[in-house]
Parts: structure tokens; sequence; C-alpha cells
């Protein structure tokens, strides 16, 4: 029932989400995101290299390097040689690209809002807390079939 339950609440919470973007400018907003993320989690300044980013993502490095053609066709993103390793490629998002997220990224986060005031504040409190040990609990079996 948990799985099914969980299941659901991706679904609905996606179309809500995509609803809630319907009217925001067009810039793949998912995986610009994604990117803006490791940017930050990484501790970088602008850019990542690709080799990162499909890591990050779990994609084919062909369906990230389709995903990335698109984008910087769009003017979101730009891709250019490492200048340490000429192998290596790094990704940025452009100013244009990062305009276009954050609009949908504050549109997502108003429907957010509206979601966790239904929902009550005490309650995600819980719910959050409740998620931490289960995640602890995957970790721990995890972590013991290894040994």
């Amino acid at each position: 029932e948990f799985f099914i339950t969980a299941s659901k609440v991706s679904e609905v919470a996606a179309r809500g989400l995509q609803d809630a973007l319907r009217d925001a400018p067009k810039c793949h907003f998912e995986i610009l995101q994604k990117l803006h993320c490791l940017i930050v989690k990484n501790n970088h300044d602008k850019d990542v290299a690709v080799s990162d980013f499909v890591r990050y993502t779990g994609l084919s490095p062909q369906a990230v390097s389709r995903l990335l053609r698109v984008l910087e066709k769009e003017g979101l993103i730009e891709r250019k040689a490492d200048i340490n390793d000429h192998r290596k490629t790094l990704i940025k998002i452009t100013e244009n690209g990062e305009t276009k997220r954050r609009v949908c990224q504050s549109m997502s986060a108003d429907y957010l809002y509206e979601v966790i005031g239904e929902f009550g504040i005490e309650n995600l409190k819980k719910l959050n807390e409740l998620n931490n040990m289960l995640l602890i609990a995957f970790e721990n079996v995890e972590n013991n079939k290894r040994q």
C-alpha cells in the first residue's frame, strides 16, 4: 500500500506541477533545474562537466547529449571545452536560461506552497521525519547486504 500511495502522490504532484507551469516560459525546467542543482551542489560558480551531469541525472550519455543540443539550440545553455583538459566538455546555464529557470522555479514554489498550506506545516514536518527514518532503514538494509 505504501508504494501504491507513493506512486499516486508522485503522479498527482507531477500533473500539478505541469499544470502550474503551463504558462511558464519554455525552458525544459526539469533538466535546467537539475543542472542548476548540480552546479550548486558542487560549489561551482557557473559550469559542470558533461560527464558529471550524466552521472547526476542517471540518463544515458546519448540522451544527455540530445537534451543538451536542444537546450543549446534554444540559448538556455552553453557548452565549451575545459581549458585545463580539452577532452572534457563543460556546460553552463546562460543568462537567458537562468532567467527562465527562475521564473519556472518561482511558479513551482507557488504551487508547492499552496499544497503545503493544504497539507499543513506540522504534517509536512512529520512526513519529512518519517521519510528520513525510512531512508535510513533502506540504507541500513543496503549496507548490511554489502557486508
